[in-house]
């Protein structure tokens, strides 16, 4: 074992500059050295190993490599490249149908293989409008390094390798393993070919080659990798010639995918073809992402250098912090195992007794949500209460991956009333065990940010499980369990964010102020909830309002948790009342653009759970979390504001300050 982590070290050490490579192998040696005489266990020496060499291809502006939480910290360029990625498959899912709408408006209908042609050439034409500026801006402000082993050609390179995985995301929802497993191959050659071309073009000697070699060789290499996506899928059907030939040309399918199998067909015909024109577009993206790289802006928004200082004392975490944490996972658990074993069968029930005039799928949708939402909430529930430790986000990771194979695996199992209900618990509390005992040690410096992530995705996501809802005429049909169910999560994910906040605040709130800021949104989702529904064939009752508080809640604890600027506080608290009303009607394009553009989003995530998307209306918890992530990870790098007197934009020329009056430090403090 120890020889392995020697091993390690020195093929870690082999990825720094020469003119480094000795030093660091040496400390990293004295550093095992020291584990080892500190009695560390041989899994403690060989995860420091492992970390070093397992360390990823990004390196920074010495030539260094960049660990895996310097390259995924907010703010990185790996993780602005994978949400712009997610940002990207959002337009091109919405091109589709408004290409599809703007060609009805003209008069074409999609009855021929020509006029889907055309649809998906006006689709990827409106994704082309996004994606050649977007990467363009995108690589001038988060530049990947130009200093490793590719040089100027580093972000072309490395920017449709950071891409394919989010795309591979984006088609596993959508088909099974051969249709996977031929997406994966398409994107193989996608990311090699298109890093090439990139490379050769970045280092093309004028623009006319460049141009030359990026308008002949994207269409080849996106061209081949959509072949070779249809050969897995076409190699299982009688005849794979034809079906290769129909995949790709958006032919007739074969007769054998249309024969019916139990009332229902047997096979998923899958066009290939077209998958060309939106990889040609993703093309785009990343080369003018590596085209930008190369002339970074220097006044972007990456934050400014500032004057090392001594670290400051840290204060250990509230203990209401961690109670919260802790208590919010445990209505987690038990909320996702009721809805599990007891809602999600009961519903059947539900749908042969009740009028259901909209039909039984928004039941389905209704259950599906509430996991969700519990698994999330579990998830949250685990980042506040394990942010002062070492291995917090690991613990949390662990967590939400238990759960969620846990959900997968009992959901197909159909376990439902009581025993199911101990099983579920059962499972639920492994993966939280777990994640106790690998979070480590209390570690300085990391509980607000990691807080302040948990507490603005708790408050801006998690009320919005009150939009959920059917008919009043059904109403009387339902369990109680799962109006009080809804409700409970809503409320929990209130007090996982208010709690935190008012803990870890700034300023002290005065007893009234906190009570307030506790009982006036918790109010508002029981009353709302609680209100009987008309009885009516389409009003699904008050409750889908209390949704409205999600983001003006988000913005008051940021408000607590966010260092201000030295003015005057009636200022201060009129501006975050201002942004607190605009958040109001701010919900709603939150809603939509998690629950359409972002669609793909339920979709995998109920593909994983095994229900697939056949429920009538929309999901919002999972595509509104995916929106919020970087609006409150960015919030978090920014929690330490900008202290001091606001400064003009463009100060009047003038003698320079003293440095302790021109800026103060606020590294450490927290």
């Amino acid at each position: 074992m120890d020889r392995f982590a020697r091993w390690c070290l020195a093929r870690a050490a082999r990825r720094w500059p020469a003119a480094l490579r000795a030093e660091m192998h040496a400390e990293w040696l004295a550093e095992l050295a020291a584990l080892e005489a500190g009695r560390a266990t041989a899994r403690e020496r060989l995860r420091y190993a492992f970390s070093l060499v397992a360390a990823p291809p990004i390196r920074d502006a010495s030539g260094a490599p960049r660990g895996w939480g310097e390259s995924l910290a907010p703010g990185a360029p790996a993780l602005a490249l994978l949400i712009a990625a997610l940002i990207t498959l959002s337009v091109s899912e919405y091109s589709g149908s408004l290409a599809f709408r703007l060609l009805e408006q003209a008069g074409v209908e999609p009855v021929s293989a020509a006029s889907e042609w055309l649809t998906s050439v006006v689709a990827a034409v409106i994704t082309l409008a996004w994606c050649l500026p977007a990467g363009r801006w995108l690589g001038r402000r988060r530049p990947y390094s130009r200093s490793g082993r590719f040089g100027d050609a580093g972000p072309a390179v490395l920017a449709p390798v950071t891409f394919a995985p989010v795309i591979l995301l984006g088609a596993v929802p959508d088909g099974d393993l051969p249709y996977a497993s031929g997406v994966l191959a398409g994107l193989l050659i996608w990311a090699t070919g298109i890093g090439a071309i990139g490379a050769a073009a970045v280092r093309a000697a004028g623009r006319i080659r460049a141009a030359a070699l990026m308008l002949i060789g994207v269409p080849l290499v996106c061209a081949l990798a959509a072949v070779a996506s249809a050969v897995p899928f076409a190699l299982g059907s009688r005849d794979w010639p034809a079906t290769m030939l129909a995949s790709v040309t958006m032919g007739g399918a074969p007769p054998e995918f249309q024969e019916l199998v139990d009332g229902v067909t047997g096979r998923t015909f899958y066009y290939q073809g077209p998958w060309a024109l939106p990889l040609a577009c993703f093309a785009a993206f990343t080369l003018a992402y590596g085209f930008g790289a190369l002339r970074p802006r220097r006044d972007g928004i990456a934050a400014p250098a500032r004057e090392p200082v001594a670290p400051a004392v840290s204060k250990p975490m509230p203990v209401a912090v961690v109670v919260a944490g802790a208590g919010a996972l445990a209505v987690a658990v038990i909320g996702w195992a009721y809805t599990l074993t007891i809602l999600t069968p009961g519903m059947q029930d539900v749908s042969r007794s009740a009028p259901m005039p909209g039909g039984d799928g928004e039941l389905a949708m209704w259950t599906a949500e509430l996991r969700v939402t519990a698994i999330l909430l579990a998830v949250l529930a685990t980042l506040v209460a394990t942010a002062d430790r070492r291995f917090g986000l690991t613990a949390t990771l662990l967590v939400g991956a238990g759960l969620t194979l846990a959900n997968a695996v009992l959901h197909r199992m159909d376990v439902t009333g009581v025993g199911g209900l101990r099983l579920a618990l059962l499972a639920g509390v492994v993966p939280v065990v777990a994640g106790w005992l690998v979070c480590g040690r209390t570690v300085p410096g990391t509980a607000r940010r990691r807080v302040t992530v948990g507490v603005l995705l708790a408050a801006g996501v998690l009320p919005l499980i009150m939009l959920q809802g059917t008919p009043g005429v059904n109403h009387p049909y339902l369990p109680i369990g799962l109006k009080v169910t809804t409700i409970g999560l809503a409320v929990t994910g209130i007090l996982l964010a208010v709690v935190p906040a008012l803990a870890l605040s700034r300023r002290p709130v005065p007893t009234w102020a906190a009570l307030l800021l506790l009982g006036s949104p918790v109010a508002v989702t029981v009353g709302a909830g609680l209100i009987p529904p008309p009885m009516s064939d389409d009003d699904t009752g008050a409750a889908l309002y209390a949704a409205f508080a999600a983001l003006p809640l988000a913005v008051v604890c940021l408000a607590l948790l966010r260092r201000h600027r030295t003015r005057n506080r009636g200022r201060t608290a009129a501006v975050w009342t201002a942004l607190a009303v605009a958040a109001v009607p701010g919900t709603v394009p939150a809603v939509v653009v998690g629950g359409l553009l972002l669609a793909f989003v339920p979709n995998l995530v109920f593909d994983i759970d095994g229900s697939g998307y056949s429920f009538d209306g929309l999901s919002y918890v999972p595509g509104t979390a995916t929106l919020l992530l970087p609006l409150a990870a960015l919030a978090a790098i920014r929690i330490d504001g900008a202290p001091g007197p606001a400064q003009p934009r463009d100060p009047a020329p003038g003698p320079v300050p003293r440095a302790e009056s021109a800026r103060t430090p606020v590294a450490g403090r927290h």
